[in-house]
């Protein structure tokens, strides 16, 4: 295959936007994860803290805790979840 200087700085500068390109999402994405993670991590640490009172209970507060429980746990999932893909 022959290639010219001009074709080759042609493919040269087409790497480099693109290199810059996913760099540049990388960061961000990584920023944004981080962010994101920082929300789920005091969420969690929420959910731990009420899931032991919960369960000490649990026969005479079941169904309205067990309610409000389940849902942060589902949104605390769907937020792993998100980040995960991201990763």
């Amino acid at each position: 295959m022959n290639i010219d200087q001009e074709k080759l700085a042609g493919i040269k500068a087409k790497i480099e936007q693109i290199r810059d390109e996913v760099a540049l999402k990388a960061h961000l994405g990584k920023a944004e994860t981080t962010d994101e993670l920082k929300k789920l991590d005091k969420k969690w640490q929420n959910f731990k803290s009420q899931l032991k009172p919960f369960t000490d209970e649990l026969e005479e507060t079941a169904d309205n805790a067990g309610s409000a429980l389940g849902m942060a746990a589902e949104e605390l999932k769907a937020g792993y979840e998100r980040i995960r893909k991201l990763l």
